[in-house]
């Protein structure tokens, strides 16, 4: 049974030279995804709802939100709701829980997420003192999607909304004719931050689990999923680096949030 690769680097060059080993030697480009809590599973906020067991209480809750969405947002905006994709990836952009899991192109944006997300205390000096690691998930889209859809007989590599291979993915779908595994797309760039932080996704279908437990016991390929552990020992120094070479959160948020956040942190807040 394959096991989830583990790396562990101790400074941003360090991380930096993983990407490059791990980026030259695949087809297309990796997607990253930075979580700020190691103990974080790859699964999107509709399988985390209390009453998410089966795959038909997802498929309940998930018509029920799209439902409940477009009653309700028509005051706020001035989209058409009829394409449910795009119902789909505006809801996921305010919050609203869904099936897809964001991840980026961009693994400095990805060491943001983790290093920025991780929680710490100030220690009586002023400095941070973080608990828990942090990760940094790389995913092999090209990989991945053809083993999820190997029993259609995929070749291709990340998919977008209108190709075939997704169809077994479309919202509102009964989840008895749905795909198992998720698959790695190519969603709408709905705001100026997707852009920024060039996001990408995974859409979730029969199986509830979270993405590390499929590649374990579903045997995905090797490599397909690595996982880049930031110990809470480095993340202070590393968090200092990213920040000095211009990962900073008005970067990551081009809009007025983004850059009260940073002025913010400069300011010791």
């Amino acid at each position: 049974m394959p096991s989830i690769h583990e790396e562990k680097p101790k400074s941003l060059p360090e991380y930096l030279a993983l990407i490059e080993k791990y980026q030259t030697s695949v087809e297309e480009s990796l997607w990253y995804r930075g979580c700020g809590k190691a103990s974080y599973e790859l699964k999107p906020s509709l399988y985390r709802h209390s009453g998410a067991k089966t795959p038909d209480h997802v498929a309940d809750l998930e018509r029920k939100l799209m439902a409940r969405f477009r009653q309700r947002s028509l005051p706020y905006h001035t989209r058409s709701l009829v394409d449910d994709w795009n119902t789909l990836f505006f809801m996921q952009h305010y919050g609203i829980p869904t099936r897809l899991l964001d991840w980026t192109e961009n693994p400095l944006i990805a060491l943001h997420f983790a290093l920025m997300g991780a929680s710490y205390k100030k220690t009586k000096k002023g400095k941070l003192g973080f608990k828990d690691d942090a990760t940094v998930w790389l995913l092999d889209p090209v990989k991945w999607n053809r083993h999820a859809l190997s029993h259609q007989s995929y070749n291709g590599g990340a998919l977008t909304p209108g190709d075939e291979a997704l169809g077994g993915y479309k919202p509102n779908n009964t989840f008895s004719s749905m795909n198992k595994y998720p698959v790695a797309l190519y969603g709408e760039h709905n705001s100026p931050r997707i852009v920024a932080q060039q996001g990408v996704f995974t859409i979730f279908g029969q199986v509830i689990e979270p993405m590390e437990k499929m590649y374990v016991d579903r045997e995905f390929p090797e490599y397909s999923l690595v996982r880049i552990t930031l110990e809470s020992s480095n993340i202070d120094n590393m968090r200092k680096s990213l920040l000095r070479h211009g990962i900073t959160e008005s970067v990551v948020y081009p809009d007025l949030e983004g850059l009260a956040l940073e002025i913010k942190r400069s300011f010791g807040f």
